[in-house]
């Protein structure tokens, strides 16, 4: 069998969560590396929150030494939701992450959704003061960006922005009075879904809902259209969330499988066995 496309990464949006050790994960010798000998990428959250201390980089560096994998981190939040953003911030951020810099990714500017239209201005000198020596993916959140997407567009390409589509259709069409879905649907807006793909970048953040199972045509949407970005060559970071985290693995697992059919027979590597073995599976 062919190995996997350099250039499908696929991913969660955590490497530890309490659930799946003794489930998927054995942690040793540690959570990150337990989770890197299966996923190709994660999503970096931490550093929304706080720049993560140098000792702490230093244990996920070798956590993934060796092995083919990336960290896509959010910027800080002083960066990205500050009317004045902290670029100062950003600048220590990035010489804490330094050890890392084989293994990053694209970083992710997400952006409220107070950020709009009226805002394109502020955008604008925004992006002039990314450091050009990385790459970004860009999320945005107000809905008045959809119906004419055409000046956001303009200005992404203009800084070579990659694009990312957030698709929480199925967690919206699942059962409301879950517990844990509440906090989600505040958390997680129902946006218009428009795939793109700018400077052959894109990613694709899928949540689906903990419990509701029919959400298999999201699955195979995204798998046929992932398809024919790797045909392309297009680079691809798909990272799947839930609400409560629980089953994110098992859901990333089954999407693999419909891509690998997507892709035809041959063409897609399996995943990596889950390093905890004898877990029950969900399907």
């Amino acid at each position: 069998m062919s190995a996997p496309p350099s250039t499908y990464r696929l991913g969660l949006p955590a490497w530890a969560f309490p659930g799946w050790q003794g489930r998927y994960f054995d942690a040793q010798p540690s959570s990150l590396a337990s989770y890197a000998r299966v996923f190709s990428m994660v999503e970096g959250n931490t550093t929304f929150h706080a720049i993560p201390a140098p000792d702490t980089v230093r244990g996920w560096r070798a956590a993934v030494e060796g092995g083919d994998f990336r960290f896509c981190f959010k910027l800080p939040r002083s960066v990205t939701h500050a009317k004045t953003p902290a670029w100062d911030d950003f600048a220590r951020c990035l010489d804490v992450l330094a050890p890392l810099e084989p293994w990053l990714g694209p970083f992710l500017l997400q952006f409220p959704a107070a950020i709009g239209p009226d805002q394109l201005d502020w955008l604008e000198r925004f992006c002039a003061n990314l450091p050009r020596e990385h790459r970004y993916l860009l999320e945005v959140r107000h809905p008045d960006f959809f119906p004419d997407s055409a000046p956001l567009e303009q200005l992404a390409k203009r800084f070579g922005l990659g694009a990312v589509t957030l698709d929480s259709r199925a967690l919206y069409a699942g059962p409301s009075d879950h517990p844990e879905v509440a906090g989600a649907l505040h958390e997680k807006p129902n946006l218009p879904v428009a795939p793109k793909v700018r400077a052959n970048l894109a990613g694709v953040r899928l949540v689906l809902h903990p419990d509701w199972r029919d959400y298999q045509p999201y699955l195979d949407f995204w798998a046929e259209r992932v398809a024919a970005w790797l045909e392309d060559g297009v680079e691809v970071y798909f990272s799947l969330h839930c609400p409560n985290n629980l089953h994110c693995p098992e859901y990333a697992a089954v999407f693999h499988r419909r891509l690998q059919t997507a892709m035809g027979a041959g063409r897609l590597d399996d995943l990596p066995p889950w390093p905890r073995q004898g877990q029950a599976s969900l399907f």
